[in-house]
This record gives structure tokens, C-alpha cells and sequence, in this order.
């Protein structure tokens, strides 16, 4: 078994889930070339633009005019792009809950589950399911790893070429754009640096998965106040019922 990777006979949690403190559930993919939060933005413009533009060039080739790119795609995108929206410019990631980003999009957490595997196969999104250990003791429906939400992050190297070529033509023009401006006023914008968090990421089970917890909770209070009889258990009583029965039969 791969390391960091959620054995699922323990847990309800989905294939390929990693454990959120393993080194696959660490991404680290920053935008911008130069670890400032303009170079940053203005790759996150270039995608925004091009989707936006994608979608009108298709908007016949798809029934209801959507295009091949929808409404609720884009405004996803823009959320989990938004630092206002928990997006982190320092490692280019947003751990998000569907349930929320969906409320922050103005659009339903089932169009949210329609579009998410579209935007991953054009390599628009990426992202990497994960779970949490809830250290509860082991018994009959009590979860050892909960699954909590995944970590999404976006990185041009994975767009699938007819995306890649029209993202940096646009975030090449956006650069020229920038540039000539600067040169027409003659004053160069300043650039702020990403600064990494200075508080660490909750690690409390019960707030990453709150339905998940209760349920396990109440699994282990159900299992604690009437304890599964094992089958050792049961074969032994058994057996002692068969000797006391033999001891107690007429010779021959």
C-alpha cells in the first residue's frame, strides 16, 4: 500500500484518500514565477479570461448555449481562486468544503459534483481527496479516518494543450499589457511576497466532518453500552454447554 494512503476496511472514505499531514496531501503549487502576489493574480486573471472566452466560442457546440465551459464552472473556479474564499497564495491551494464553496458560488452542491470531474479532465483543477484520524477506540461502526474535505489547487503544466496554448497567449498579453502601462507612466508597480500562514490548519476531526464524527461517536456510545458478543466467545459457550450435557448423559 502506497504510504500516507486511508486503509478502507477501517474507515468510509474514498479510494485514493491520503491522510491530510502525509506528504500526498501536502501540495505545494504556487502561481507566478516570482513569489509575489501580482505575478499571482495575474495568472489567475489569464485563466478566468480564457475560460470566460471558451465558453462563448462554444457556446453552440453544447445544448442550452452553456458552451463547453459552464456558468457554475467559472464562478467555482473564481471562488477557489479567491483569497476571500480561503484560497492561499503562498501554497496555491484551498481546502474549501464542497457544501461551502457551493453556497459562496450561488449554485448547488449536486452542479458543483457535475462539473468537478469536467474541470480535472481539461486540467483546470486539480485536487486530492483526504481524511483526518478521529483516535476513537475500535468497534462496529466507528470510522478510525474520516473523509474531509479535498485540497484543490490549479497548475497550468496540467491543461490539456488546446487550454495550455490559449492560457499563455492570454497571460502573455496580460504581461505586455502590464509592462506598458508601467513604461507610459514610468513607475513600476510594487510587488508584495506571499507570506506563509502563521496559524496552523484545524486538525479537530469533530469541525472537519461534523456528521462523520456524531456518527462514529454514537456508534462507539452504542457499542460501549451493549458490547458485541465475538464468536470466540459464542463457540466457547457452546462448548461448555456440550460438556455439561455429556457429563450429565447415561453411560453407554
Amino acid at each position: 500500500m502506497t504510504a500516507g494512503v486511508v486503509p478502507r476496511g477501517l474507515s468510509r472514505v474514498r479510494r485514493h484518500t491520503y491522510d491530510i499531514d502525509s506528504l500526498d496531501a501536502s501540495i505545494h503549487s504556487p502561481l507566478g514565477n516570482d513569489g509575489t502576489i501580482e505575478s499571482a493574480s495575474l495568472e489567475k486573471k489569464a485563466l478566468l479570461e480564457v475560460l470566460r472566452e471558451a465558453q462563448i466560442a462554444t457556446a453552440n457546440a453544447v445544448r442550452y448555449g452553456q458552451g463547453f465551459i459552464s456558468d457554475v464552472a467559472i464562478k467555482a473556479v473564481t471562488v477557489l481562486l479567491d483569497p476571500k474564499h480561503g484560497y492561499d497564495f503562498w501554497s496555491g491551494t484551498n481546502d474549501l468544503a464542497g457544501s461551502e464553496l457551493a453556497t459562496r458560488g450561488g449554485f448547488s452542491k449536486r452542479q458543483w459534483q457535475r462539473v468537478k470531474k469536467p474541470l480535472a479532465d481539461l486540467g483546470i483543477i486539480s485536487f486530492v481527496h483526504r481524511s483526518i484520524k478521529t483516535g476513537l477506540e475500535r468497534a462496529p461502526g466507528v470510522d478510525q479516518d474520516l473523509q474531509i474535505s479535498d485540497l484543490y489547487y490549479f497548475s497550468p503544466s496540467k491543461l490539456v494543450p488546446w487550454l495550455r496554448e490559449l492560457y499563455d497567449e492570454k497571460l502573455a498579453a496580460l504581461k505586455r499589457a502590464r509592462h506598458a502601462r508601467e513604461q507610459r507612466v514610468g513607475i513600476t508597480r510594487s510587488r508584495t511576497p506571499f507570506t506563509k500562514r502563521d496559524h496552523p490548519k484545524c486538525r479537530i476531526p469533530a469541525k472537519l466532518n461534523p456528521v462523520g464524527w456524531a456518527r462514529s461517536i454514537a456508534a462507539l456510545t452504542k457499542a460501549k453500552a451493549s458490547p458485541t458478543i465475538v464468536y470466540a466467545a459464542r463457540e466457547a459457550e457452546a462448548l461448555a454447554f456440550a460438556t455439561r450435557l455429556a457429563q450429565k448423559a447415561l453411560p453407554g
